[in-house]
């Protein structure tokens, strides 16, 4: 019985803080509040368009390639980009889904699924995502050794 009347003053309480009083958030504004937070400490934002360009300069490119190996590119994709049994050869002029850098940065956000590429939309910014596809973009035409097959359409 003891139970029974705890829930009960419980209930009061929070009916209390949260109806009559207005002290505390609802569900919605609860989790837009947790939301701007976890956006706020991991910095996904989403870039605009305009500023999603190809990052030539060395500094961005090196951070790109020390994503790719954080985030375990190379398991489907090889060490330099070559391919292997499960990923594309990225070292050559030819692509799967699209040559330009658009094509790529989507390709690493919103991955392939029905190829086995994995979204990265949730796990990196875009600004990361940016310079692993500028990375990527930098590796065409470097031919490591045991590069994969060409794949795809030949990119300009």
């Amino acid at each position: 019985m003891a139970l029974f009347y705890i829930t009960i003053g419980f209930s009061i309480i929070y009916g209390a803080y949260y109806f009559w009083l207005k002290q505390g958030d609802h569900q919605d504004a609860e989790y837009a509040r947790k939301s701007a937070m976890h956006d706020n400490e991991y910095k996904i934002a989403n870039k605009s368009t305009e500023d999603l360009i190809l990052l030539i300069d060395a500094t961005s490119v090196d951070e790109g390639k020390a994503i790719y190996k954080e985030m375990n590119c190379f398991a489907c994709h090889g060490l330099n980009g070559e391919g292997n049994a499960i990923g594309p050869n990225m070292t050559d002029e030819y692509y799967i889904h699209g040559c330009k850098f658009q094509d790529v940065f989507n390709v690493i956000k919103n991955g392939v699924p029905a190829k086995g590429m994995t979204t990265f939309k949730g796990q990196m910014s875009d600004e990361k995502i940016q310079k692993v596809a500028s990375y990527i973009i930098s590796l065409k035409g470097s031919n490591p050794a045991n590069a994969k097959a060409a794949q795809g359409e030949k990119c300009n």
